[in-house]
């Protein structure tokens, strides 16, 4: 249980380590007053001098990105009870299904 856990808290690190650097890849010029959309919906920003453009976001990059914004919730809020020693056994099979989950979206 011990190794398995170590394993899903090195993933999401990794996970997160690609992510801000995904981040920190963006124009230092964007605005961050855009409405975050999901599911498909489209992103639009606005423009002083041309018209708006649009993003649509397809949903199996969408519901991915849920997943792992749960799993690194999850993976949080377990690391600050495992510092006050509470073991909550719901949340820690609800992280290896998600990581499950990830992992057979991945390979697919």
């Amino acid at each position: 249980m011990a190794k398995s856990i170590i394993t899903i808290v090195a993933f999401a690190l990794a996970a997160a380590v690609c992510s801000v650097q995904a981040m920190g890849q963006a124009p230092a010029d964007s605005h961050p007053d855009f409405k975050a959309s999901f599911l498909g919906s489209s992103l639009t920003c606005s423009s002083q001098d041309k018209q708006p453009e649009r993003v649509t976001v397809p949903r199996p990059f969408a519901k991915r990105a849920k997943l792992k914004a749960r799993l690194l919730n999850l993976l949080h809020e377990s690391l600050y009870d495992d510092s006050k020693g509470i073991v909550n056994v719901t949340r820690e099979k609800e992280i290896v299904d998600l990581a499950k989950k990830l992992k057979d979206e991945k390979g697919d």
